[in-house]
This record gives C-alpha cells, sequence and structure tokens, in this order.
C-alpha cells in the first residue's frame, strides 16, 4: 500500500480547516442606553470588538438572549409589560426571526433578564426582574419553578453545573436548577479589584470556559471567569452597552465539508 503524500496533506488541511471552521462563534445583544440598541453583534473573542449581525426592535424594555442547541436557534426576551414581553427565535446564519410571540405564564409580571438551555429538560431556564425562575418552552409558555437570590441578569450551564451572574454586585451564584434555590456563592475580581456586577453569561462550548460581561466602574468588559478562583480576565472593553451574550456554533460552509469529505475518500481510495 502506498499512500501520496500530497493527498494526505490535503486531506489534513482540508479537515483541519472544516474542524476550525465549526468552532463556536459569540453573538451580543446591545440592550437600553447603547447607541444602538436591540441590535445583535458578533463578538470578538480575542479583543471584544463587535460586527453587526441583525437589528431586533420588538419590546420595550430589557434584552436577554440564549442559544437552544435542540433546535439550533437563538432565543431572545424583551419587553416588561403585558403584550410587550416579547419571546423571539431567531435564525443567525440567515440573520432572520423565525417566530415571534409573547412570553406568558402565571407569576409572569416583568422584564426577563437571563435565558439559557437546560439539558436537563431540553427546555430553557429564565429569570425575571422579580426574582423568579421559570421553566420555559420553545414557545414561551413559562412555569414559574422557584426564586432566585436576586437580580440574575446572567445564567450558564458550566457542565452539571447552573451559575448566575448578579446584575448589581459582584456574586457568581451557584444554583439548583430545579427551583433556583442558591448552593453557594463566589466573589468576582478583575485585575484585582472587585467588579460592579454583570450582564450576561455564557459558556464555550469548544473548551467549557464561563463568559461574561462585567460591569467595573463606567466600563464594560468581555471576560472570562475562573470559576474556582473568582478571577475575571479581560479580553477588551465593549464598545456599547451590551445587555447578554450567548454562543452559538458556526455551520461548515458546503464547499469546504465537500472538500474535507473528498480528501478523506481520496485516502480510502489510496488504501485499498
Amino acid at each position: 500500500m502506498r499512500i501520496h503524500k500530497p493527498i494526505c496533506i490535503l486531506a489534513a488541511v482540508a479537515l483541519g480547516a472544516v474542524a476550525a471552521l465549526a468552532q463556536s462563534r459569540l453573538v451580543g445583544v446591545t440592550g437600553d442606553g447603547a447607541s444602538v440598541s436591540e441590535t445583535l453583534y458578533w463578538l470578538s473573542k480575542t479583543d471584544a470588538s463587535s460586527t453587526f449581525l441583525m437589528s431586533l426592535g420588538n419590546g420595550n424594555d430589557g434584552e436577554t438572549i440564549g442559544y437552544n442547541p435542540a433546535d439550533g436557534l437563538l432565543y431572545h426576551a424583551s419587553g416588561i409589560s403585558t403584550g410587550d414581553r416579547y419571546w423571539e427565535s431567531i435564525d443567525v446564519n440567515t440573520a432572520s426571526i423565525v417566530t415571534s410571540g409573547q412570553f406568558t405564564g402565571p407569576n409572569v409580571t416583568n422584564e426577563q433578564l437571563a435565558i439559557t438551555y437546560n439539558p436537563n429538560t431540553g427546555r430553557l431556564l429564565v429569570t425575571d426582574r422579580t426574582n423568579q425562575l421559570f421553566d420555559t418552552t420553545t414557545s414561551g409558555t413559562a412555569t414559574d419553578i422557584g426564586d432566585v437570590a436576586e437580580d440574575l441578569k446572567g445564567l450558564a450551564f458550566v457542565g452539571s453545573t447552573l451559575y448566575g451572574a448578579a446584575a448589581f454586585d459582584g456574586l457568581l451564584y451557584t444554583l439548583d436548577p430545579s427551583d433556583g434555590s442558591s448552593l453557594g456563592t463566589l466573589a468576582i475580581t478583575m485585575n484585582s479589584a472587585g467588579i460592579s456586577g454583570m450582564n450576561g453569561l455564557a459558556t464555550n462550548p469548544d473548551d467549557g470556559t464561563l463568559w461574561a460581561i462585567v460591569r467595573q466602574g463606567s466600563s464594560r468588559h468581555l471576560a472570562t471567569i475562573n470559576t474556582t478562583t473568582g478571577v475575571a480576565t479581560s479580553v477588551g472593553t465593549l464598545g456599547d452597552n451590551f445587555a447578554g451574550i450567548a454562543f452559538v456554533p458556526v455551520p461548515e460552509p458546503a464547499t469546504m465539508a465537500a472538500l474535507g469529505l473528498g480528501a478523506a475518500a481520496l485516502l480510502r481510495r489510496r488504501k485499498k
């Protein structure tokens, strides 16, 4: 059996390119007080710079987003009053809103603060400004399952552990996903100093790192958080008032996928 080196190189390059393209990307949503509010942007994981993705516009107060790996859609909640609490699903690959309805259910009386996918139930967990935790369907039907300790502006699982980010102090909560009760707290610091609060949490599925929007003084930083030490490491200062973040997968372009499959097929033929 003889394998041609050029084909091996082609296969390695093609398959490596496909793997690289499959890495997750970070999306952020701007909130009230932003120069351009209610807008989705791609956020750089290296310097926190932003690139326009799409405008939203529904809902009169508050913004939060969360990705659902079960259906491949990004979910967006906005609005504080009855008839204006929007619940939308978004296809980020086409920059389009797939569904738009209302966030409804018993005890839903205020704006939603955070969204995350719950791998235990296949549904979404949502917090609001009255410190309720809701088990939520993809259509926006919410069931109140408990209370959280304070305004949590971010929710994210790291493995089987659910974390909640306090909006108005420097605490990261560990939560029971079944009822929102606090299992512990961790004080977050950045540059050896305390922080003012956090807006949004998201876990990078590529490596399990927890990311957050960290407020320190008048600045908002995109940062990673060490869940053991509580140390936040800023990757850059955000250029606007971002209110939430979520990781989404990058789709493989058909041409690159075809190249990878073609190279693999050539390798198989050469080995015969």
